[in-house]
């Protein structure tokens, strides 16, 4: 008996050990090693800037389920401090204005819109078209599903969400306000050789709503050979009764002489099934998937994508593919299918997005050699990253090189100085707290309400209305009120110029019947302590948005100009609250060197103060004694 089993043991062993293989060889690791890139013989890609996930979300909308402290609680993003929504517009265009300069093209991985709505999309635009150098992006989930997570069946919650912020954006309207944007693009000569292709009387300073309509449903274009700009090739697919099978993918080239590479955009967020908020219950069988948890493409999109691979990918040609997903998250097909691509026609990486923390992963494919995948951190949440990225080659000494540098937000300003200023940062309990929009009953009813309309609810019955419960609408309108007193503080910090004398002077747009700060602080203190009158607040903070957005600041006591003061405030305000986002507050996190210690806490403080206390008591006794 005991010799059987260890026989059995044996030969386990060993079909164990002939299991195992050793890891492949991998063709990336860290350069430690002292490099000079412009020395003779080097050859190199062209920069491009990559940055994702800025959500831009729409301040003005009504109270929907999604945004309460209940779902806050699984999804630490549902409800950002609202300062960060309010200014993480202003975080981009600083990146953009700061980073692009160094770059030569900017590549935007998605998640620009959060609600997904037509006023989200046009504040993305109003960003992006800042920028020095040409730009292209690809879809996220949170461009073109309610709240980055599903395609509802009733639109009343996404409605709600776009409110005073246009249409809801689906993934057909998203590729036509995407191409439209791309036709308008006179940055870049394929862009312009596009618009010459698909034919469409399209100025520059249009109407994109006007045109979008005209944007054919099935369309492809390549450029010449030799012709120049980036866009090299693009394709879509609109299919106006499922959107969410829609898809459009782009190649773009950043090759700089004979080092040739292309970019492959790809569309991680095409369907087979309508997108489901909870996947595998009833209405989702047999397979249907939420977006924001799993990424998917179609055999149209797969097709297309090998063919492009196929027609270019020669020898010293190289594509790297970009998508929004991260590869783990993409469905079991589709990532069988982009893993097949990646390890048999010579792609070079893949990058990705969409987690909003970025790492280095490396992948086993079953080649050879590993692959990696590089995932960029979002501009909005912590860290608030972006990354250059760059190849350089040097075909005589056989060396290939990746640069792909990171740019922190918070390291960069703390190195720049002007910002983080003393005194700037919001004491605890004020009314614009960072951490009041925590505060609250959490509505404990409304996790069940969600599974049981969503995930139990059979597929023969309509689904049910999941309406906003009191708890969300007082969430709402807390961060409505926390809006507020933020605007209430950049007008008493950073005045408003007024120059009535001058007609050539720009003059803001101010709320109506208000023409100084004084009256509209005071209007401003009255609307945020007013209680249960959202739809107000909303109205108010609509022209709030507009005011300070046309308005000049100045320093009463020296006249100077404080813009540039006031956009490093709304920088600074972005940052702390992301922080306090991601570390729950003032705790410390392992990347703070410089550490402050509250003064009044401090033993040190205590007998400071006692000390000086008892100065001036003595000091009292001595002159009242004469």
């Amino acid at each position: 008996m005991m010799r059987g089993i260890a026989k059995l043991c044996i030969v386990l062993l060993i079909a164990g050990v002939a299991c195992v293989r050793a890891d492949p060889d991998p063709r990336f690791t860290p350069a430690w090693e002292p490099i000079d890139f412009t020395g003779e013989g080097w050859e190199r890609s062209k920069k491009a800037l990559i940055v994702s996930d800025c959500q831009l979300h729409n301040l003005l909308s009504l109270p929907v389920p999604e945004r309460n402290l209940s779902i806050e609680a699984a999804v630490t993003t549902a409800i950002r401090p609202p300062q960060l929504d309010l200014f993480s517009a202003d975080v981009l265009e600083w990146v953009l204005a700061n980073a692009a300069p160094e770059a030569e093209v900017v590549l935007h991985l998605g998640d620009a819109l959060n609600v997904a709505c037509d006023g989200e999309f046009d504040a993305f635009l109003r960003v992006m078209d800042s920028a020095s150098v040409p730009w292209f992006m690809l879809p996220g989930n949170h461009d073109a599903f309610y709240m980055g997570n599903f395609d509802p069946q009733r639109r009343e919650l996404w409605e709600a969400g776009c409110n005073a912020a246009g249409e809801p954006v689906n993934k057909s309207r998203f590729i036509r306000l995407y191409v439209a944007a791309l036709l308008q693009q006179a940055k870049d000569p394929g862009c312009q050789a596009l618009h010459a292709a698909v034919g469409i009387e399209f100025p520059p300073d249009a109407n994109r709503y006007t045109v979008i309509g005209k944007i054919p449903a099935e369309f492809e274009w390549k450029a010449e050979d030799d012709a120049p700009g980036f866009l090299r090739r693009i394709a879509w697919s609109i299919n106006e009764k499922e959107p969410w099978k829609s898809y459009i993918v782009q190649s773009i080239d950043v090759s700089d002489g004979p080092f040739k590479v292309r970019v492959l955009m790809l569309d991680t967020c095409q369907y087979g099934r309508r997108p489901v908020l909870l996947p595998n219950g009833w209405a989702s069988y047999p397979v249907a998937h939420n977006c924001g948890l799993v990424g998917e493409l179609l055999p149209d999109q797969l097709r297309k994508i090998r063919s492009w691979v196929d027609e270019w990918s020669t020898f010293g040609n190289s594509y790297v593919l970009m998508g929004h997903h991260p590869f783990e998250h993409i469905a079991p097909r589709s990532r069988s299918a982009i893993g097949w691509l990646w390890r048999e026609r010579r792609i070079g990486m893949m990058v990705t997005a969409h987690t909003h923390k970025g790492y280095i992963a490396h992948h086993d494919l079953g080649g050879a050699v590993d692959e990696i995948e590089i995932n960029i951190g979002s501009t909005t949440d912590w860290p608030m990253e972006w990354r250059i990225l760059q190849g350089h080659i040097h075909p005589e000494k056989r060396q290939l090189y990746l640069e792909a540098r990171r740019g922190l937000l918070v390291d960069v300003l703390r190195k720049r100085g002007d910002f983080f200023e003393p005194g700037w940062e919001l004491p605890r309990d004020a009314p614009d707290d960072y951490r009041k929009y925590k505060q609250g009953e959490s509505g404990s009813g409304l996790l069940v309400d969600f599974y049981l309309g969503y995930h139990m609810s059979p597929y023969w019955l309509r689904q049910p209305r999941i309406k906003p419960n009191r708890a969300a609408k007082d969430t709402e309108e807390q961060v409505k009120d926390t809006l507020l007193w933020t605007y209430f503080r950049l007008i008493k910090n950073f005045p408003t110029r007024v120059s009535p004398d001058d007609p050539d002077a720009a003059q803001p747009k101010w709320p109506r019947a208000f023409s100084n700060d004084s009256a509209l602080l005071d209007k401003i203190v009255i609307e945020a302590t007013r209680k249960r009158a959202i739809e107000r607040k909303i109205d108010f903070l609509k022209e709030l948005e507009l005011f300070e957005r046309t308005r000049h600041s100045y320093d009463p006591k020296t006249g100077e100009s404080t813009d540039l003061i006031r956009a490093h405030f709304k920088i600074s305000q972005a940052a702390w609250a992301a922080r306090y986002e991601s570390a729950d507050g003032r705790r410390l996190s392992v990347e703070d060197e410089v550490i402050r210690i509250d003064w009044e806490r401090s033993i040190r403080g205590r007998e400071i103060d006692a000390e000086q206390r008892a100065e001036k008591e003595a000091e009292a006794r001595k002159a009242a004694s004469k």
